[in-house]
């Protein structure tokens, strides 16, 4: 199974509920899990700055597989410099289009916090 992990708030409280629920995920034997998607849009889109304050933690799940995504949209009306993101952050063309093509395949949903 796969599932896409979908965060939109700008509030570091709510990122690490995020990240705390793909890292228990992540944990749970019993899941069968293939693919963790986590995608940020709206003012989430900050979580996955290299400056941000859970940044290690964003390189932590990159690194074990976890596809981190941008909605570009987000960032591009933000003024953000795409250089600035966590490295293996991936910029989509648009969050709610990565939503809809990840629900169309099949992913589970979950909608955090």
């Amino acid at each position: 199974m796969n599932v896409v992990f979908h965060v939109s708030s700008g509030t570091v409280g709510d990122w690490k509920h995020a990240l705390n629920n793909v890292r228990n995920l992540r944990a749970d034997d019993t899941a069968d899990i293939d693919q963790i998607t986590l995608l940020a849009n709206g003012d989430a889109v900050h979580l996955f700055l290299e400056t941000s304050v859970v940044a290690d933690r964003v390189e932590g799940l990159v690194e074990s597989g976890v596809r981190c995504r941008a909605c570009s949209n987000s960032l591009r009306s933000r003024d953000f410099d795409m250089a600035r993101l966590v490295d293996g952050v991936e910029k989509v063309p648009s969050g709610v289009g990565e939503l809809v093509k990840r629900q169309t395949a099949g992913d589970a949903y979950l909608k955090v916090p």
